[in-house]
């Protein structure tokens, strides 16, 4: 549910139900784009919904373009997903590189750059360590992720949370689809400030949607170098099986 209009995807991250029957606690853990634009009215409202932790997955340069206003006595962690640079992650920056926004000439081109994006987030070493520490912070009540749009590195976050607490693929599908409505009208107001650019709607629409091949690319890739989700955050994210109980007790009802 999104509760604050100047919080993009702002939303709870629990109400579904896992494959044991049991339900994720609401009330637990937030997801949103960028919190740059909170009024302090809007930074009341989220203090009241319990939100004592803020995990910024953005870059650098996001973060400085757009700092967050969080709520006096809120921690804020800073888990870099691209600490070492590397394209696709930030979207944003995309818009400020005329030889990047030149190569993507079609729908199959945009779709397939950020295919890429979503293999990087499983298979680089900056990746392994802010998803392995932001599932190690969600073990804390009132803990809100967050990167620009939230909508792939947080869309992604969310995705390993509700597997490994054992939601179904078909509902983290649909929980990661529902950006796309969240996100509609910010989206609208981009198609509106490119035309007359040259910019084809068309192929920039992968780049501000979520998709299923996106999501499949990550669970996809798991598959073919750990085997499943369990060995991926064993392995490459470093969690043990005090990290994945503490999660699985905190959710799960």
């Amino acid at each position: 549910m999104e509760f604050i209009a100047s919080a993009p995807n702002l939303r709870d991250i629990g109400g579904h139900v896992a494959a044991d029957g049991r339900k994720v606690r609401t009330g637990l853990a937030f997801r949103s784009g960028a919190l740059d634009r909170l009024t302090p009215a809007d930074q009341e409202a989220l203090a009241a919904r319990g939100v004592r932790l803020v995990c910024d997955l953005r870059t650098a340069s996001e973060r400085a373009a757009q700092p967050d206003r969080i709520p006096d006595g809120v921690e804020y962690l800073v888990l870099d997903v691209q600490g070492q640079g590397g394209h696709g992650a930030d979207i944003a920056a995309l818009f400020d590189d005329p030889s990047l926004v030149a190569s993507l000439t079609s729908p199959e081109i945009a779709e397939g750059f950020l295919v890429e994006v979503y293999r990087g987030m499983v298979t680089t070493p900056d990746a392994h360590a802010a998803f392995g520490d932001l599932l190690r912070a969600l073990s804390r009540p009132g803990t809100l992720m967050h990167c620009t749009a939230g909508k792939d590195r947080t869309g992604w976050g969310v995705a390993l949370l509700l597997t490994v607490l054992g939601v179904d693929r078909r509902t983290v599908m649909a929980d990661y689809l529902a950006s796309n409505d969240h996100l509609a009208e910010a989206a609208g107001r981009i198609y509106a400030m490119l035309e007359g650019t040259g910019v084809a709607t068309e192929v920039v629409r992968p780049l501000l949607e979520v998709r299923e091949p996106y999501l499949d690319t990550a669970f996809d890739t798991i598959a073919d170098l750990y085997g499943d989700v369990d060995g991926y955050v064993r392995e490459a994210l470093g969690l043990t099986d005090d990290d994945l109980a503490a999660l699985r007790d905190l959710y799960l009802d």
